[in-house]
């Protein structure tokens, strides 16, 4: 199974927070609740709440593929390890960049990866058909300049905090 390059180049055309702060139409199929501050989205994703709703969407994937799609589902590992090492070589060094410029810790830089890893995964079992794909929509929220950092309810009902 390949990634297919169309996904990492997705990404590297990503222009990493340009919008952050602004509320512009977003279009997925969450509800969304805006956040204007770093403050405010460094606060939102350091809750617990943020990572125990990625993880159930993550969850989601492989269960999904290890009931239904169980010789693909095999493949996950190989997969990740290729994702990992794009994301490392491509894509933390600019988030690096942002991390400093505005004094986030390490949990920012691992939010990001953590969903653009889930996009990478989901984009990867596009063959799979009815997949979940809650990455997915984050990649395109990540798309318009934004940083989707929360998640406000309790999953898969609520509303996704984008900064």
């Amino acid at each position: 199974m390949s990634i297919g390059k169309e996904i990492f180049e997705r990404i590297n055309r990503i222009d990493w927070f340009c919008n952050c702060g602004s509320n512009p139409y977003v279009e997925n199929s969450f509800e969304v609740k805006f956040v204007h501050s770093w403050e405010d989205a460094v606060n939102n994703y350091s809750q617990s709440l943020w990572e125990d709703t990625t993880l159930e969407a993550r969850n989601e994937l492989t269960s999904f593929l290890n009931n239904k799609y169980r010789q693909e589902y095999a493949k996950w590992n190989e997969v990740t390890k290729e994702a990992k090492s794009f994301l490392e070589k491509n894509v933390v060094p600019k988030i690096n960049i942002i991390k400093e410029k505005y004094n986030l810790d390490d949990v920012f830089t691992d939010c990001v990866k953590w969903d653009l890893l889930g996009a990478i995964m989901e984009y990867s079992y596009k063959e799979c058909k009815n997949r979940p794909t809650f990455f997915l929509e984050i990649l395109s929220i990540y798309e318009l300049g934004h940083f989707p950092c929360g998640w406000e309810g309790e999953w898969p009902k609520g509303k996704l905090v984008i900064f």
